[in-house]
């Protein structure tokens, strides 16, 4: 038997010695139950259907189940079944929609029932070759949850995915993931600025000496990618290093490196980005804001608030996510209408940032769990999990 079904079969078993030992309980006992105990009708109707799905039958599972929940409309034990045979049947999204068929106009998520489909959506992801990012935020999550096969899997991803596999993991401290993407560096082989991100996701102090080697990079983007991920790394004795950096040629590199001093606690760099925070361009305002958003003030909320209200839906979606930690009924209306904009690319980064920044709504997520972008839909089922633990 699966392991799918086993859980089914123990349910269902657990169900059936509940009603058979209220069976042969004496009358007088009987009728003492409780007024909120399931009624050994419904049980029984649950047993007949739980062991249906032990035995595979799906159809007659879920046709068992409907008949229940036409009974008891309310039942969240028939709804567990429902759930159940539409998983094995159709997989999440069906289940989904048999959940929101059940929720009706209900405006009170039942977090049990959402956690079980957002624990089955990551788990069908971790099956996506065709969208490696959204494979590995699914093993993550699930691993992060007590997962202990996704943790194995990867695991895996790090040992034999090579560089990229490496960059899917490292952020989880795997320490083979920071030798892989280091070896990758030094070699020049592949992308280096993404080589250089992803080490500065790391949290390895192992990833400073070799970052700091390239801080003379003749490429302005590699120069740029290098003081942001110090700076993300934290380690205050880099701050030295990157404060030459503030009069680099490259207006992008001074940004970056301002942003990273503040970062690490150095203010030294703040002219440039207060001086940027005026500029005519809505672009540059943005660079700025994003530079600054580790040491947020009113002046910084004012330039976000009025960055939101941009015409490019472009700066109004960044803005958005940024002022979602410090304004969330504001960022969701920005990201919220964006979501419906006639350009497609558009709509995902809105629920992208959706499903990243609004961090505490249930319909919310459940409404992105529907997303037809694969990463959104893991990031919105990664935080039901975080949510409903």
């Amino acid at each position: 038997m699966s392991f799918r079904f086993s859980f089914a079969l123990i349910l269902g078993m657990s169900i059936v010695a509940g009603t058979a030992s209220g069976q042969q309980q004496p009358r007088r006992q009987a009728s003492a139950r409780p007024s909120v105990a399931i009624s050994v009708a419904e049980a029984t109707e649950l047993t007949n259907g739980w062991a249906l799905l032990a035995e595979g039958l799906f159809e007659r599972a879920a046709a068992k189940a409907a008949q229940v929940l036409a009974a008891y409309p309310r039942s969240g034990a028939a709804l567990q079944l429902a759930l159940e045979a539409q998983l094995a049947r159709n997989g999440a999204p069906a289940a989904l929609d048999q959940y929101e068929r059940w929720l009706g106009a209900r405006t009170i998520e039942e977090p049990a029932a959402l956690r079980r489909l957002a624990s089955a959506m990551l788990r069908e992801a971790t099956t996506l070759k065709s969208d490696p990012a959204a494979r590995t935020e699914a093993l993550r999550a699930l691993a992060d949850d007590g997962d202990a096969r996704a943790a194995g899997e990867l695991a895996q991803a790090a040992s034999k995915g090579g560089a990229s596999g490496a960059r899917a993991v490292v952020s989880t401290g795997d320490e083979r993931a920071v030798d892989t993407l280091l070896v990758e560096l030094n070699t020049g082989l592949g992308n280096p600025t993404r080589t250089i991100d992803a080490l500065g996701a790391s949290g390895s102090t192992r990833a400073i000496a070799p970052l700091v080697q390239r801080l003379k990079d003749p490429r302005q983007e590699v120069r740029g990618a290098v003081v942001d991920a110090l700076g993300r790394l934290g380690d205050g004795a880099t701050a030295a290093l990157i404060t030459p950096l503030l009069s680099d040629a490259s207006l992008h590199v001074r940004v970056k490196a301002a942003g990273a001093l503040l970062r690490l606690g150095d203010y030294s760099g703040l002219p440039i980005l207060q001086e940027l925070m005026a500029s005519p361009s809505a672009a540059m305002r943005l660079d700025a804001a994003e530079a600054l958003a580790s040491r947020p003030d009113s002046a910084w909320l004012g330039l976000v608030t009025e960055l939101a209200g941009d015409p490019d839906p472009e700066i109004r979606a960044a803005a958005g996510r940024l002022m979602a930690p410090h304004d969330p009924e504001a960022a969701r209306g920005v990201l919220g209408s964006l979501t419906s904009d006639e350009n497609p690319a558009i709509r995902e980064l809105a629920s992208r940032g959706l499903a990243e920044v609004l961090s505490d709504d249930l319909p919310t997520l459940r409404r992105l769990m529907r997303n037809s972008h694969s990463l959104t839909r893991v990031r919105a089922a990664a935080r039901v999990l975080v949510l409903t633990r």
